[in-house]
């Protein structure tokens, strides 16, 4: 009987029984997982995403904004939840194709959600005589050739290809992607570069000197070639960072203030740069997190999380213990939106994890599911009311 609810062909009446049926006792999700083992099963995409269908509000101090949290997302039962989420969401569209036929149309904010895509790969490359190049359009293959290195497009990847035939001269490149791209970038060294949304990075050409220099704003993670007699820096508001070889991942938005850098592996030196004081610098272990925020000392997080600083370039969004205007802001960078608050917008905070693969629409459906209200006006700006 399992087995119809696994493969998604169970009736509107069978999908009541069988949720009834998991509230009733605690072992027949022991149950159900023991089936899940014996027949796999994936839901689509934009289903599991439904998990916000599910959020409820726990139980915090009076004067703690209220924390939003999926309680059965757990890394060791997401496939279980997978479950769940299909079985609760296959009841939400049915009651909602129900009430649509009832009804009739869907409203205009409704429409308007519906057609506002998830960002997706795209950038402009900025070339050294200021020509600016579209790389969302641009097909494979060599795209220009500049002193000291050919540009090449492979399957929405850009590759700095050096020569080996250098004037001496450094000239520079912008990559820039705007609200709703991102995309990766081979720098001539070898290193690998993602961009997140509403990002850039400056670098030259080729890197002919003794030293590797960068300068980002946005966010950026980055996965740097070793080479012990060139150190790399990465320049991202008013912090630097220097490594040798490693992997790490620098957030640097100026509407965050707090800039972030991440070390996954290998290590890396970073600097506060303070107008009215000697640069600070501290060495970064692997897990930890500097922060450094205007005009002030940084601080270092021994155990930062590490699967929330990355779930950008992974394709999900992480919201645990992030606030509701922090969310906004990473919305309106991946869906290319305008944000207005009205007055009175209670200061929430969320936790869970959803993909950033899906329609605006779907986001929102789970946004009103947790008593966050909103419409959507012409011009793709989202209004945040209480």
């Amino acid at each position: 009987m399992l087995s119809r609810y696994l493969a998604n062909q169970a009736a509107p009446e069978e999908i009541h029984e069988m949720l009834q049926w998991l509230r009733e006792n605690e072992h027949n999700e022991a149950l159900l997982q023991e089936a899940w083992q014996q027949q796999p099963f994936t839901a689509p995409a934009a289903d599991l995403q439904r998990i916000w269908m599910n959020i409820q509000a726990s139980t915090q101090p009076v004067d703690q904004p209220p924390v939003y949290k999926v309680h059965f997302l757990q890394r060791n039962w997401r496939a279980i939840a997978a479950i769940f989420i299909l079985l609760a969401v296959s009841v939400y569209l049915l009651m909602s194709n129900a009430n649509r036929h009832k009804t009739g149309q869907a409203t205009p904010s409704q429409v308007a959600a519906r057609d506002i895509a998830p960002g997706k790969n795209g950038a402009i490359l900025t070339l050294a005589d200021g020509t600016h190049m579209s790389l969302d359009s641009a097909g494979n293959g060599i795209i220009a050739s500049q002193k000291g290195a050919r540009v090449v497009l492979k399957n929405g990847q850009l590759e700095y290809d050096e020569t080996g035939k250098t004037s001496g001269e450094i000239v520079y490149n912008t990559m820039t992607t705007p609200k709703g791209r991102q995309f990766n970038l081979i720098l001539p060294d070898g290193s690998q570069v993602w961009l997140n949304a509403a990002s850039s990075i400056k670098f030259p050409t080729a890197f002919n000197g003794k030293e590797r220099r960068v300068e980002i704003t946005g966010e950026a993670y980055f996965e740097v070639a070793k080479d012990k007699n060139r150190p790399f820096f990465v320049k991202a508001m008013n912090t630097e960072t220097e490594v040798l070889g490693t992997h790490f991942n620098i957030n640097a938005y100026e509407e965050e203030a707090i800039v972030k850098a991440t070390l996954l592996t290998g290590s890396i030196r970073t600097s506060a740069l303070h107008s009215a004081s000697a640069s600070e610098k501290v060495l970064l272990q692997p897990g930890e997190q500097a922060q450094v925020r205007p005009d002030e000392k940084m601080i270092v997080l021994p155990n930062a999380d590490i699967e929330q600083t990355m779930a950008w370039k992974n394709g999900a969004f992480n919201f645990q213990n992030v606030g509701l205007k922090e969310v906004m802001r990473q919305l309106a960078r991946w869906y290319d939106l305008e944000i207005v608050y009205e007055k009175n917008v209670p200061d929430v905070r969320f936790g869970g994890e959803m993909s950033r693969n899906i329609p605006l629409s779907d986001l929102l459906k789970g946004l009103k599911d947790m008593e966050v209200h909103f419409r959507i006006e012409e011009g793709r700006k989202l209004i945040v009311m209480p």
